[in-house]
């Protein structure tokens, strides 16, 4: 729930958020199902100092509340973990970017910001309770014939502090998962990557996605610091061909595409910044690992897609190849 005033120069706003996730708590005593009860109040306002840059802050209080199943003696003895974390973010937006189709742009927008998030509450971790986070994102669409273009982008996020966040490298934002489990009938992995686990000596508060980087599952590697590359090539068929109104929107939203995407995670200072590696375990005691496909430092993928509007959402189609040889290599549908 949001309500936002653009009546003057300076905007402003407030936003509540709640979520409520169903999530597995291991204990001592084996593995509890449980409730994680999130509530995010927010405050908003940004300042443009032209018609392409401006300012902006949000700040707020987020609960995390979470809460064990009762379903014996031993559950219904442990109560309920509430945290509480003020939450400020900062950011300067540059933005002289046209859509003239839906996702369809001209020009140049980029973005650099701060995070800073403290624990309020009394119960503090004995590392102490604040987390920062500094990143970028930087995109750029280059227009070839009419509505063809190619699109750029290059993403960072570093962390550090006492609670760092972690992000998870790999597969795409919005990813359809038609199947409620992760893992599949011969035991591998669906959707997540199981086989790296995060750094044992680092304290983790929060976790978000480093995407895209499809043709491959989530959790390809992990850490404090991610950086993503993604080139992206968008024809949008028969709009760009056809020099006539297109009436049906499914036709004139239809889109074609192109893709390679680059990216790499890791924990602490820079020169640990290196290539991601798979482990491969069928459940016997020895594991395989090898280096992901990709170039240089960072994990590759490529692959095609295609894009349109159905039933008033716009939704997209990708087959993705990781970069092990383009003619052996492992694909993904998202």
């Amino acid at each position: 729930m949001s309500y936002q005033n653009y009546k003057r120069r300076i905007d402003w706003g407030l936003t509540y958020y709640r979520n409520v996730q169903e999530l597995v708590y291991e204990t001592n005593l084996g593995g509890y199902i449980g409730r994680l009860y999130t509530n995010l109040y927010q405050f908003n306002i940004a300042y443009p100092f032209d018609v392409n840059r401006s300012i902006r802050l949000t700040t707020g209080i987020r609960s995390d509340k979470d809460v064990l199943g009762a379903v014996d003696l031993p559950s219904l003895e442990v109560g309920d973990n509430k945290t509480m974390y003020s939450v400020t973010h900062l950011e300067y937006v540059y933005d002289n970017s046209q859509n003239p189709a839906i996702n369809i742009w001209h020009g140049l927008r980029y973005k650099a910001y701060v995070d800073w998030n403290m624990q309020v509450n009394k119960v503090l971790y004995a590392d102490g309770p604040q987390t920062f986070n500094v990143g970028f994102d930087t995109r750029y669409y280059y227009p070839i014939f009419r509505n063809f273009i190619w699109a750029g982008r290059a993403a960072g996020d570093f962390s550090f502090g006492n609670q760092k966040l972690i992000y998870y490298l790999g597969g795409m934002d919005g990813w359809l998962m038609f199947n409620p489990t992760n893992t599949k009938a011969d035991g591998s992995d669906r959707y997540f990557n199981t086989n790296n686990p995060p750094a044992n000596d680092q304290n983790y508060a929060f976790e978000s996605l480093a995407v895209n980087l499809r043709g491959f599952k989530q959790n390809i590697a992990n850490g404090n610091n991610a950086l993503v590359l993604n080139s992206e090539f968008r024809l949008p068929v028969f709009s760009t061909l056809f020099n006539r109104p297109i009436n049906n929107k499914f036709l004139r939203d239809f889109q074609l595409t192109q893709f390679i995407d680059l990216g790499t995670a890791w924990n602490g200072a820079y020169n640990k910044l290196q290539r991601p590696t798979i482990r491969i375990n069928d459940g016997s005691p020895v594991s395989v690992i090898s280096k992901a496909g990709g170039i240089g430092p960072f994990a590759g993928g490529y692959g095609f897609g295609a894009r349109s509007t159905l039933l008033g959402y716009f939704v997209k189609f990708d087959a993705a190849w990781t970069m092990k040889g383009f003619l052996e290599a492992n694909h993904n549908c998202t």
